[in-house]
């Protein structure tokens, strides 16, 4: 996820949400392509991220997870997504923007995450029992 986070903030550094449009809804989608609703731009950034993390996860699964956080934050009743014809466009905006975060980074896309020297430090320090210390160090509050 923090990868992801960061693919995201990467991409938004060279692409300001002010100069492109932004909130374009699926179906009012340009063949513009800096026209990414930032929604599906985030599900790319995550998808793209469990790649890279050596962890992957298949599109529907990552866009599963997107709808299901958005019923809840809506407070509606939890319903699955529908594979229709919504669902499939969705998945290749998905590809699509994939593949724009890829080349607007260049293709640099490593991430290294202070956390694993946090951990180590904690050990030297021979905190790294403290879960409370970890989790505030980790999280960083």
């Amino acid at each position: 996820m923090a990868t992801g986070q960061v693919l995201f903030q990467r991409f938004y550094y060279s692409k300001s949400f002010v100069k492109h449009n932004v909130e374009v809804s699926g179906s009012d989608q340009t063949d513009d392509d800096d026209a990414f609703d930032y929604k599906v731009l985030a599900m790319a950034c995550v998808n793209l991220a469990s790649k890279i993390e050596e962890a992957p996860r298949r599109i529907r699964d990552v866009i599963n997870v997107f709808h299901h956080v958005k019923q809840v934050k809506c407070g509606k009743t939890i319903k699955p997504l529908i594979l229709d014809q919504d669902y499939t466009n969705l998945k290749n905006q998905v590809i699509k923007a994939e593949r724009r975060v890829l080349k607007e980074l260049g293709f640099c896309v490593h991430v290294q995450h202070p956390h694993k020297i946090i951990v180590m430090y904690l050990q030297v320090l021979e905190s790294h029992h403290n879960r409370s210390l970890v989790q505030a160090a980790c999280l960083g509050g």
